[in-house]
This record gives structure tokens, sequence and C-alpha cells, in this order.
């Protein structure tokens, strides 16, 4: 059964090199919507003004404005304004390549009063050129933000699984995962950039019939073994890319690819770009 601790996460935000790689604010129309698309960085979103419907993996939620949202890096995304007056939001975007979160949206409400000013310090730094001193700030207010809004995701959890009415049972993530399926995301997700790991999974990890447990597994993750060891490759792969200056040859070795141009040819069709043209794009929140 999966489990997620946001303090162990915290503390790996903490203890690891935090980059930022945007500060902005924004009011969106009445109407507007993101593209379905998977987010190479994590975001933290205030919402200034009016609410909106974000979509992760999937699963909706509608905050409003004084909520304060953590989207996960290399989730997939979709939010739109879903009121009748423009939404604002003011938020960062953050590079950690050593911490991961479950692909789910995590909020906290109210929390405006305490983000806004260290987000709004944050905008009147950015953008940070060639500055150390400011790139040592921005992090610093980053880790602040990070090591207030953990705390709160833990307390409110709390507060909702001590109300009857909540209706609320086990955290969310665990989902009752069968044990054999949890396993074998686990061994995946640390094993994934092994060229063999599908071999080696299937000889060393998988104790069910192999027909058995590819439907146990597809029934419950929504895809095959192979599609979730490509995603988590690719996912690599592009943080690689986005993150790092390492020729294509060296990235596709690190994701797990023998052949460099099976490697390139799969990248386009997954991303929509070949890795050569994937070095820097811009975003919205």
């Amino acid at each position: 059964m999966e489990t997620f601790d946001p303090l162990e996460f915290l503390q790996r935000v903490l203890r690891a090199p935090v980059r930022v790689t945007k500060v902005n604010e924004e009011l969106f129309p009445v109407g507007m919507q993101t593209r379905d698309e998977v987010i190479v960085t994590h975001r933290l979103i205030l919402i200034t003004r009016g609410h909106m419907e974000y979509t992760v993996e999937g699963r909706t939620s509608l905050p409003a404005a004084g909520s304060l949202l953590w989207v996960p890096a290399w989730c997939r995304r979709q939010w739109r304004n879903a009121g009748r007056q423009r939404c604002g939001l003011l938020w960062c975007e953050l590079a950690v390549e050593s911490a991961t979160l479950p692909a789910r949206l995590f909020q906290v409400t109210g929390r405006a009063g305490e983000a806004e000013p260290v987000l709004r310090r944050m905008l009147a730094r950015w953008p940070v050129e060639g500055e150390r001193e400011g790139r040592l700030r921005l992090e610093a207010e980053a880790k602040f933000l990070a090591a207030e809004f953990w705390p709160a995701v833990v307390r409110e959890a709390q507060e909702v699984a001590g109300d009857p009415e909540s209706g609320v049972g086990a955290a969310e993530g665990s989902g009752g995962r069968h044990p054999e399926v949890a396993a074998a995301r686990a061994w995946l997700e640390a094993h994934f950039a092994q060229a063999d790991a599908l071999e080696v999974f299937y000889r060393t990890v998988v104790r069910l019939s192999p027909n058995h447990f590819r439907l146990l597994f597809r029934r419950e993750t929504g895809e095959t073994v192979q599609g979730m060891l490509a995603r988590l490759r690719l996912r690599r792969a592009r943080y690689l890319v986005r993150e790092t200056s390492m020729p294509v040859k060296q990235v596709a070795a690190e994701a797990g690819f023998d052949d460099p141009l099976y490697f390139s040819c799969h990248y386009r069709k997954f991303w929509g770009v070949p890795p050569s043209a994937d070095r820097c794009a811009d975003s919205v929140a």
C-alpha cells in the first residue's frame, strides 16, 4: 500500500538545491483554459482572486481565492477559470530534482495572508540574471514557503480525519492498492533507468503469473507496465533535456535507452517535440 509523508517530502526539499525557474502574477480572463500537458517543475500557486477548476491526472478540484496550491512536477494537468470574473494567480515554479510527489493536487485554504508577502518579495526580485545572492534569496524564500505549506497540509488532513461528518477514511494515496501492484510500482520508480529493467522486473519482482499480473496492474493503474516504464524514462529524460546541457546521446543512456535514435523518436512522439528543440519553453501556472 502506497503512503506519502508530507514532512518527509519537506525534509528532502529543505536539504536539496532548489532552483526558482519562474515567478509571475497574472489575471486570467473568464473561460480561459490551459492545454492538457505534463509540467516539468513544481508549481506553488496562490489564488488571489476568483476561483478555478484544476485537474491533475484526471482528478478535479475547485480551489478559490485564498487557497495555496502545490502542483507536483511531472504530473499531467489542465485548468480553467471556472468563475464569472477574472482569476488572479501569483505563483512560482521550482526545480527540485531529488524530491518527487504523488501525482495529485495538494492545497491548503486560507493561507493568502502568510504566503502572499513572500511571493511578492520573490516577484520583486524576479528575474535574477547572473546574481548569485539574488538566486540564493529566492531559494530561501521558496524553502520558507515549503516549510509553511507542508505542515499546514498535515494539520488540515488531521482536522478532516478527525471530523466524523467528513466521510474521509484512509489517507488519499493509499487507495487500497493491491500489494503486488504497489511493490511493482515502487520497483519501477527506483530502477527504470536500467536498460534491462523490464526483463529484470518480470524475472525477479513479479510473483503472480505474468498474464494475471498484467491485467491486475492495468486495472489498478490505468496503464501497462511497459507504458509506465516508458513514462518514467521519458519524464527523467525531459528533466535532463530541460535542466542540463547533457548531449542527447548521454540523456538517452541516463534514462535507460540503449539506442539514441529510438530514444529521439520516442521522445518526440511522447512530448511532441524532439529533444534538441525542447531545451527551453515558457509556461503558464
